[in-house]
Formats: structure tokens, sequence, C-alpha cells
């Protein structure tokens, strides 16, 4: 299982996610969707319940990229692409030759929630029509996809399972 100190934020890389050996947006089309970041509580529904978690700092960095900082002073880089809906997707480097991981968020004033997709979960022809390379049940490669932003809009959603609060 992959373990990135932003693990309540991007929880969909955990099971059935999409990833890439390179970053499919580029760093020019990276927004401010969270202004100049902050302080955010995490919770994480576990057996149905949700559960307090390890609060996050979120600081912005050159370029429209922020830093995820866990209570460790683990930073792991976070750039957010605009979705046509409203929603954006967080890209982030994974851990050593890992490659980037993807997750769907939406953001309600002061509340981020990320919206997994899992990769079993999309319609697999049109998955393969895209150019997605499925290497096993949990990671979905999405290299040759040629317009990831349609790409995003277009998947199927889980069911949140966390979210952030701005303190």
């Amino acid at each position: 299982m992959l373990r990135i100190a932003i693990v309540v934020l991007l929880s969909a890389l955990l099971s059935g996610c999409f990833v890439s050996d390179h970053p499919v947006f580029a760093p020019a089309s990276a927004v401010r969707a969270l202004g100049d970041g902050g302080r955010y509580a995490t919770f994480e529904q576990v057996d149905g319940k949700e559960q307090p978690s390890d609060p996050i700092e979120i600081r912005l960095r050159d370029a429209n990229a922020y830093d995820f900082i866990n209570q460790k002073g683990v930073a792991n880089r976070v750039t957010f692409h605009a979705l046509p809906d409203g929603r954006f997707v967080a890209q982030t480097k994974l851990d050593a030759d890992q490659g980037y991981g993807y997750v769907i968020v939406r953001i309600d004033g002061p509340q981020i929630v990320p919206t997994p997709i899992d990769c079993n979960e999309q319609d697999a022809a049109r998955m393969a029509s895209l150019g997605v390379v499925r290497r096993s049940q949990y990671e979905c490669r999405i290299d040759a996809v040629k317009d990831p932003t349609a790409f995003f809009a277009e998947l199927k959603p889980s069911d949140a399972v966390s979210r952030m609060v701005r303190q």
C-alpha cells in the first residue's frame, strides 16, 4: 500500500488508484484552489463513523503549488487543477519511484472533500480507449491519456471517506 504524508486528502491513492510515471498536468495549469493555505483538521470514516485524524498544515509554494505538512514536518508538494464542474484534481509526487498520484477534490468554503476514484469501478473498455493501462487491481496508469482534464471530469466517483476543515 502506498503511504504518503497527506493520506487523508489523498485517501483514494490507497486502493484502485490512478497514477503516472510523469505529471499529466503541467505546472502552468495549477490553480490556487486553497488560497494561501492554512491549518486543517482532518477526519476519516472508520467503520461508518467519522473520526478525527492528525491535522495538516498547508502552505502556498511557488507556481501555485502547496506543501501539505504533517505533524512530523514531512511535506508533500500538491498542485490543484480545475475541472469544468468546479471540482479539482490534486496531483502529487509519490514516494521514491512510484510516480505521481491523483484524486479529485471538492472545495466547499473551509472544507476540502476528497472524492475517491476507484479504477476498478470504471468502464474497462472506455478506460482502455482513453489510454489507461491497468497494471493491477490497485493501479491504473494514465501516462497515455491525451486530455487529463476531460479524463478526470468523466470518471465515476466513489463516496467520500475523509474531509479536511480549515481551522
